[in-house]
């Protein structure tokens, strides 16, 4: 029994440092997301800006009171729809991280993919029911490998948009960060903003990394 207690009480006071270290990275997430945000408000509003008529905006600005309403509305939708948009974006690029850390997700896709029965096609076939097996046969991996084709497109349209909003290169053109680039031109490029870009990319991805991985070491030393 002497033996044993020291142990315990060590793997107490550990367990107590990972859950101040998780609950540590939960908060940092939060506060990452909200600065994560602004780039996509700021994406949306000039979005919003382009979409909008030149000639309704200077009625709108000339009338006193309604001015003042009218840009905090705006603010504060382009906030809300730059949440929005961000949000989308970071759910599909977290997700297989999730999921792949997810025993039981693994086992299941695992276990019908060996398990499920296969049809196969025939030369007789319409075309349509070659399809339909071609796809049944493909399923559940495909759900798998269709998430991780749309993993890459939001990691682009994500890129993207960081590179417009903390662009590098002081006109803010993607051709003349490209030209700069294949020119080797690296004295013009603002590291300032190539740092906030991918901070802006990859800080969500690499919290919740560390989240995971502090919680599956909490459950493991678990007295």
């Amino acid at each position: 029994m002497n033996f044993t207690m020291p142990k315990r009480e060590n793997g107490q006071k550990t367990n107590s440092w990972l859950r101040l270290l998780y609950w540590g990275l939960v908060i940092a997430g939060i506060w990452f997301a909200y600065l994560n945000i602004q780039p996509y408000e700021r994406a949306v509003s000039f979005l919003g800006g382009k979409a909008t008529s030149s000639a309704f905006i200077s009625l709108v600005a000339a009338i006193p009171l309604i001015n003042g309403i009218a840009a905090i509305l705006s603010k504060s939708l382009s906030w809300i729809l730059g949440a929005i948009l961000w949000s989308v974006i970071q759910i599909i690029e977290v997700l297989p991280l999730i999921l792949y850390n997810n025993e039981k997700f693994i086992e299941k896709i695992v276990s019908e993919a060996d398990g499920r029965s296969r049809y196969q096609e025939k030369e007789t076939d319409d075309p349509t029911l070659k399809m339909l097996k071609r796809t049944y046969n493909h399923l559940p991996i495909s759900v798998v490998s269709n998430l991780e084709v749309l993993k890459i497109f939001t990691y682009t349209v994500d890129f993207l948009i960081c590179l417009t909003v903390y662009s590098p290169v002081k006109s803010g053109k993607i051709s003349d960060l490209i030209f700069i680039l294949a020119t080797g031109q690296w004295g013009k490029l603002d590291y300032g903003n190539l740092a906030l870009a991918l901070v802006t990319l990859f800080a969500i991805e690499v919290i919740v990394s560390l989240i995971i991985w502090v919680g599956k070491l909490s459950y493991a030393i678990k007295p």
